[in-house]
Parts: structure tokens; sequence; C-alpha cells
């Protein structure tokens, strides 16, 4: 299911591309963290740098399922091993979905939020689609 898939790791690149960028000292602190800070501390910037490769995995995963990659790529891990990384994507998506809505700064949960959304419900479609497909 390869469009739910590519729906899903473009709506997925804003939430890297902003983990990179607040990494990297970027002043678009509320965007994330509940708007906290402007830019965020150079202590706590080492702490994205697990999330990014996270996401970086995820979308692997995302694409893989979705056979958007090119074959040799998919073949990598067994099926079922991709299928069971998916869901657990999706469920982690969805979870950080909800977190986005609760947040107190307005970017974040107007912004960032749809954007989790649509990436959540492309997990979900794909890591399904992988099962029954």
């Amino acid at each position: 299911m390869i469009i739910p898939a590519a729906i899903g790791a473009i709506t997925f690149l804003p939430s890297l591309g902003l983990n990179i960028a607040l990494a990297l000292g970027a002043p678009l602190g509320m965007f994330a963290m509940g708007g906290k800070y402007r830019v965020i501390p150079k202590g706590l910037r080492p702490a994205f740098v697990m999330p990014i490769i996270m996401q970086f995995v995820a979308m692997w995963f995302l694409l893989t399922a979705g056979h958007v990659l090119p074959e040799t790529l998919c073949t990598i891990l067994p099926n079922i091993i991709t299928i069971i990384f998916t869901f657990f994507f999706a469920c982690y998506m969805t979870f950080y979905m909800a977190t986005l809505f609760f947040s107190i700064s307005p970017k974040e949960k107007w912004v960032m939020g749809p954007l989790a959304v649509v990436t959540a419900i492309c997990y979900w479609v794909t890591a399904t689609y992988a099962v029954i497909g």
C-alpha cells in the first residue's frame, strides 16, 4: 500500500526536521516541549538525538511495510518483523499524537498535532494492509 505509506512519511518529515533543527539550536522551541523554550538549551539538545534516530527507523519501517522502497530494501528483514514494528510505531504515533493535543503550546498543538493525526492513521492503514494484503 504505497499511497498511505508515502503520505505518512511526508507528514512525518516535519517532526523529523523539527527535531533535527532543535538539536542544532534553531529557535523553534514553541513547537516542542510544550513551548517551554524558544531555543532548546545546549544541555538538552543531545536528548533530541535518540528521537531523531527513532524517527528514521520508524519511517524506514513505514516505507518498507508499504513497499515504497526498492524490493531489496524491503526484504532485509522478514515480513513478520516489519509488520510487528510497523504496528509498534503505529501505537507510538497514536500516543505521540495524544500528547501533542494536551500540549500547552498552541503551535505544538495545532501545527504538529494534525500532522501527527495523519501520520498515525497512515501507520495504522499501512500496518493493517501489510497483514491482510
